[in-house]
Order: C-alpha cells, then sequence, then structure tokens
C-alpha cells in the first residue's frame, strides 16, 4: 500500500491500473444497488416527500421563487445525500468487506475515490428525479438558465459527496452514525448552500450569469476538499 508521501510524489495523474481499479469497485457498488435497490429508491422517496412537505409549508399555490425553491432542493439534497453517504459506506462494513478491500493491494486514495464516483452517481440519480417533481410541482420555472442551474448543483453536489464520503468512513462504525454524521457535514456543506442559492437568486431573478467569485468559490471548494479528503482518508478508514 502507497502512502500519501508516494502518491505525492508520483503526482497527481492515476495511473492506468488504479483507473480501472476505481472502475471495478464502482461496478460492484453499483451492481450491489441494482439488486437490491435500497439505497436509491429510500433516498428518492426521503428526497421527494421533503420537497412536498416544505413546498406545502412555504405555499405551493404560488410560483416559488428561485430563493425559496433551490433552498427546498437544498434541503432535499441533503438528507437524501447523507442517507446515500451512511447506506454506501454500511454495505461496505457488511460482512467484512472493508476489511477485505484494506488487505488488498489497493491505494485507500483508490477506495475514496471509487466511493466517492459511486456516491455521486447515486445523489445525480436523486436530483434527477427530485429536481423535476419540484419544478413540476411548485412552479418553478428553469427554463431561463436551466444549464446555469445544472452547472452549479453539479459543482455543488460534487463538493457535497466529497465532505459526506470522507465523514461517513469516519463515523460509520459509530452507533450514531446518522445523527453524527449530519452535525459533522451539514455546517461543512453550509457555504455551498448559501453561494449556490446565492447564484440561483442572482440567475432566476437578475438575469445575471453565474460566474465570477461565486463560481470560483464553488470551484475551490470541491478542489480543496477533494485533495484534502483523498489525502486522508488514508488515517480515517478503519477496518
Amino acid at each position: 500500500m502507497t502512502t500519501n508521501t508516494q502518491r505525492l510524489g508520483s503526482g497527481l495523474a492515476l495511473p492506468l491500473a488504479s483507473l480501472r481499479q476505481i472502475a471495478f469497485l464502482v461496478e460492484k457498488d453499483l451492481r450491489i444497488e441494482s439488486r437490491s435497490r435500497q439505497t436509491l429508491g429510500l433516498v428518492t422517496v426521503l428526497g421527494v416527500l421533503i420537497v412536498t412537505v416544505l413546498g406545502l409549508g412555504l405555499g405551493a399555490q404560488n410560483a416559488m421563487t428561485a430563493f425559496s425553491a433551490t433552498a427546498v432542493l437544498w434541503v432535499a439534497y441533503l438528507f437524501s445525500g447523507v442517507l446515500c453517504f451512511e447506506k454506501t459506506m454500511a454495505v461496505e462494513r457488511n460482512d467484512a468487506v472493508l476489511a477485505a478491500l484494506l488487505m488488498a493491494p489497493i491505494d485507500r486514495g483508490v477506495i475514496y475515490l471509487a466511493k466517492l464516483a459511486s456516491n455521486l452517481v447515486l445523489i445525480l440519480a436523486v436530483a434527477a428525479i427530485v429536481t423535476p417533481v419540484g419544478v413540476l410541482f411548485f412552479g418553478f420555472d428553469l427554463t431561463a438558465a436551466p444549464v446555469a442551474f445544472a452547472v452549479v448543483m453539479i459543482l455543488s453536489i460534487v463538493g457535497f459527496a466529497a465532505v459526506g464520503t470522507l465523514f461517513s468512513a469516519m463515523v460509520s462504525s459509530s452507533r450514531l452514525q446518522g445523527g453524527l454524521l449530519a452535525m459533522m457535514v451539514f455546517p461543512i456543506t453550509l457555504p455551498l448552500v448559501l453561494v449556490s442559492t446565492q447564484l440561483m437568486l442572482l440567475t432566476f431573478r437578475d438575469h445575471v450569469a453565474p460566474g465570477g467569485t461565486g463560481l470560483g468559490v464553488l470551484i475551490a471548494f470541491d478542489l480543496i476538499f477533494l485533495t484534502v479528503s483523498w489525502l486522508v482518508f488514508e488515517w480515517v478508514l478503519e477496518p
């Protein structure tokens, strides 16, 4: 198993063998999910329920503003995402799968990137279902800037998944998994929520394309937490 110093010395580009390992692990996770269909189904239902309850509470009879609609969607993304992180990491803990992975000749950074990719696929799938529900049910018009909405939300979800994947590994052996994970992830991802919501407000209310400082904050957040999580995953992951 390589160390962080060796990984940094070899550069950030992953060798072809590592890419194959990542693809293999992601395929494993998605194959398990396709057979059980527990995680995706559960988090999707949770996301739709959150959008419905909060939307009704805010008043669904009128078209929602960009701020309130984005806030409602983010609440659904956050809670669904935390549940997704917890469930996918629990799969690795079951039947000593994680212990087997740690004994295999696989770098722990590869395990992190594979788990991150699996979580991203699931969260984006949930967002692809939850977002149209919010748009259709509450009259939030995305036609003015659908590409801008997608870019901002995808960048934000990448950062959210980077943080969630790391901390889910830290708390996966704890009995306080769900509550503890939420308490750790939500404060850290608050900048993503605030910045993306403000960008959506500027885009749909003021008709200003996202960019400049706001978009730079999202990209910087992603790069910082992807790098840090990749480096420290070796120490937080325990069999």
